[in-house]
């Protein structure tokens, strides 16, 4: 393409956009663009301006997406030490304290009456202690069965789990879930005496929309909630 023209100059990374090659639904993020890669081999060059859209990919000096021409993808994929996904996974810490602000700020939860039941896993093991008079309420597996059990044998649960978009931005969401069970003897897969059944509420078709993005803010030095469903407006 005659169009396209690629320029690198000598300014410091850390003001400089982050570009974002895209090949068969996978991203490849760069601090600047690779030299090997003709301007011919691109189908189009997308720049995102907005705030939003900037925080998506986690930099907030802009974004500039890159998309090849796909004939040209398996020459990209083979450059040596050019083509690699930099991101990296968000340390346990940081995750843990991105949770319990997630959680912090479902006021809709937390306002409303009644407890909240958080379906249990690695990452809400970890947290649950910070939570010891609020409405949520963190029980294992065996603490929830029979907690149905006693109480009308259902129980709706909440489940909370992340998205990592890039090293600067992640997804927190909430699902929700309905647990049932059931004592009596059972053989399927051998022989028991209590059944548990997990339904997940549907949560529509309109499309992905996190319920918080949260995005690194290199001046605070703080993960800060930036966009989402519940997000409270300014």
């Amino acid at each position: 393409m005659n169009d396209i023209s690629l320029r690198i100059n000598s300014e410091p990374l850390d003001s400089l956009p982050r570009f974002v090659i895209k090949m068969n639904g996978t991203e490849y993020f760069f601090d600047t663009i690779p030299d090997s890669i003709n301007p011919n081999w691109i189908e189009k060059i997308e720049v995102l301006k907005s705030e939003n859209q900037k925080y998506i990919y986690g930099n907030g000096n802009g974004i500039v997406l890159i998309y090849p021409k796909k004939r040209y993808f398996k020459q990209i994929s083979l450059f040596p030490g050019t083509i690699t996904n930099t991101k990296e996974q968000v340390d346990k810490h940081t995750l843990d304290s991105i949770y319990i602000k997630a959680l912090n700020s479902r006021f809709d939860l937390l306002l409303s009456s009644g407890q909240k039941f958080i379906e249990p896993n690695e990452q809400t093991e970890r947290i649950k202690n910070n939570f010891d008079n609020s409405v949520y309420r963190f029980y294992s597996s065996n603490e929830l069965f029979e907690y149905a059990y006693r109480n009308g044998k259902t129980l709706r649960l909440y489940r909370i789990g992340h998205k990592q978009i890039s090293n600067d931005t992640i997804d927190i969401n909430f699902g929700s879930l309905t647990l049932t069970v059931k004592k009596g003897i059972f053989l399927k897969k051998g022989l028991h005496f209590r059944k548990a059944n997990y339904t997940l509420d549907c949560g529509g078709t309109n499309g992905y929309s996190s319920d918080f993005r949260f995005a690194y803010n290199r001046e605070s030095e703080k993960w800060e909630i930036v966009s989402g469903r519940f997000k409270l407006t300014e």
